[in-house]
């Protein structure tokens, strides 16, 4: 039977056209969510629109589109999940635009959104959600060696400046008194289901001699999906146990883990 349980809230969600973010849109489509999805792919975004989603075609680093589609779509949910695709490689070859590309598309995307909460404004009692990846949590969880992620560049810190942002951003909404909560979103497992996830498991995997599905296996268990995942972010928003958290570990097989409060 179709969940309701998110009937009527307004969720707005960048870089919703594609993987994670199209099955986040479509888990909370399938709860009765009125949702809106932001991408640059005007096809990919037709196709989305046909299963009822509304869409927005621009860049999500965009502040002024940002600011204009938060006002015009009035999200009780805002999702920022737009990012770049992650060039790998040694620090000592990637140049600065390669290393960068996280910080120019994942943390600009999420400045712009972050913004745009507080300009357009949201309503008092609006949700702000970033994506962000285990990999932020690499310098904190004794489990990770902090080499093992050597080939990641910029990547590892640009997804924790996304976690730091939004406790920034709480900071602010309280001081000012706005009723606005920001989240972070963290999987805590690579997903061969998204074309990262892929790319990553085939590196690490060809230095190992083994194959990407035994990589992930070895080092994760059972494969979180990016289906998982959209029902995942669909019960954070339709569950109160997780209404005053500000970042949850997403993991296959268990219920969102408050990683801090």
């Amino acid at each position: 039977m179709t969940r309701t349980d998110l009937q009527g809230c307004r969720i707005l969600i960048t870089g919703g056209s594609v993987g994670l973010g199209r099955e986040m849109a479509e888990a909370a489509l399938a709860r009765g969510a009125e949702v809106a999805v932001i991408a640059r792919d005007r096809a990919r975004l037709a196709e989305i629109e046909r299963l009822g989603a509304r869409t927005f075609a621009g860049d999500a680093t965009d502040a002024a589109f940002m600011a204009a589609s938060v006002r015009e779509a009035k999200p009780d949910v805002l999702i920022l999940n737009a990012g770049a695709p992650l060039a790998m490689g040694p620090i000592d070859e990637l140049d600065f635009v390669a290393f960068s590309s996280s910080w120019n598309t994942d943390v600009k995307a999420g400045l712009a959104g972050i913004q745009a909460a507080f300009h357009a404004p949201m309503t008092a009692g609006s949700r702000i959600l970033l994506m962000s990846s285990g990999a932020a949590m690499v310098l904190s969880a004794a489990h990770i060696p902090n080499q093992s992620l050597y080939l990641s560049g910029g990547y590892v810190g640009a997804k924790y400046m996304l976690w730091f942002m939004a406790h920034n951003a709480n900071a602010v909404a309280e001081k000012r008194g706005l009723g606005l909560h920001f989240q972070v979103l963290v999987p805590t497992q690579l997903m061969a289901g998204t074309e990262l996830g892929r790319k990553v498991a085939a590196v690490y995997a060809d230095l190992k001699g083994i194959t990407p599905e035994t990589y992930l296996e070895s080092r994760y268990g059972p494969p979180l999906t990016p289906a998982h995942l959209g029902k995942q972010v669909a019960d954070i928003l339709s569950d109160p146990r997780y209404r005053s958290g500000v970042a949850y570990g997403l993991t296959a097989g268990e219920e969102p883990m408050g990683l801090d409060t």
